[in-house]
């Protein structure tokens, strides 16, 4: 595809496509630290409620404020083309203050929607094709200035979010004090262990760290049934590979067996209630990978 100029963003980051980028003579100016890498943009077109597709770099996960946490690019060029086929590739350099980055991630927005950390398109370590799940981290220091082949797979049917699940999770146990954030995830099958957790077909980010009997939740999801419904917790000293699962949807009389919930773009699925109990941790919960409740 064409590549494209972008504009000069702020002293902070820019991005720079193949093909030009913003010119600055740094005479004797240190050599900026910097990330770079591609963007591969798979399965598209994206939909036509896609209004744009940015690279976020961000030091903590998930940011608490757009405007002070994260590096966000400008829009990033993709093709529309319903007859184009194969992915897309974009070239990308980023200049970043030196740091340890948690997330290098391609993140879509809405029309007339304002940007949300849920809508991930792609993360750097998680990759489909390879079979990897796990996202990296990024360093950039005085003996590292630059992180090179830093290469990110989007994934346009991310977007596919047509439908909504809601309903309320109630807090059992003592709040830990430690707590960072939670992730509330969707699943269209059973997952099997830690490493399957992380292959989730819908996520919502839960930022309540204050203590709180109940909470009322709305994510938007794609067409389909969700057979695996849970809460994972996430302490200020653990990372993203060591969150833990304290709570899931189960089936009525049986505290073992997930529970699954349907939903389509005319009838959204409500009322799906679950306890999350912290007396779980450290290890999480325990649950028997069988659907349908066990029933034939």
């Amino acid at each position: 595809m064409r590549s494209q100029i972008p504009k000069c963003l702020s002293a902070l980051a820019f991005l720079l496509l193949l093909g030009g980028g913003c010119s600055y003579d740094h005479g004797l100016d240190p050599v900026p630290s910097r990330i770079k890498g591609m963007i591969i943009f798979e399965g598209g077109p994206p939909p036509f409620y896609v209004r744009e597709a940015r690279l976020v770099v961000a030091k903590k996960v998930p940011p608490e404020n757009f405007t002070t946490d994260v590096i966000l690019s400008d829009p990033l060029p993709f093709n529309r083309d319903a007859s184009h086929t194969g992915p897309d590739t974009v070239h990308y350099e980023v200049v970043v203050e030196p740091g340890t980055y948690a997330i290098t991630a391609i993140l879509w927005r809405r029309e007339s929607q304002a940007w949300n950390i849920a809508n991930i398109l792609g993360l750097y370590g998680v990759d489909f094709t390879k079979q990897e799940f796990t996202p990296k981290e990024v360093v950039i220091d005085k003996d590292h200035p630059v992180a090179d082949s830093v290469d990110v797979r989007a994934y346009w049917l991310f977007t596919q979010r047509d439908a909504s699940i809601s309903g309320t999770i109630n807090f059992k146990g003592a709040w830990r004090d430690d707590t960072d954030f939670f992730v509330l995830g969707f699943y269209s099958e059973i997952p099997r262990n830690q490493f399957e957790y992380l292959n989730f077909s819908s996520f919502l980010f839960v930022l309540q760290r204050a203590p709180v009997a109940s909470y009322p939740y709305s994510a938007a999801v794609n067409s389909g049934k969700y057979k695996f419904i849970a809460l994972f917790w996430k302490g200020k000293a653990s990372n993203l590979a060591d969150i833990r699962a304290i709570g899931f949807y189960r089936c009525a009389g049986d505290s073992l067996l997930p529970a699954s919930a349907e939903t389509s773009a005319n009838t959204p699925a409500a009322q799906i209630n679950f306890d999350a109990n912290f007396a779980t941790l450290p290890g999480g919960i325990h649950f028997s990978a069988v659907e349908n409740c066990g029933q034939p």
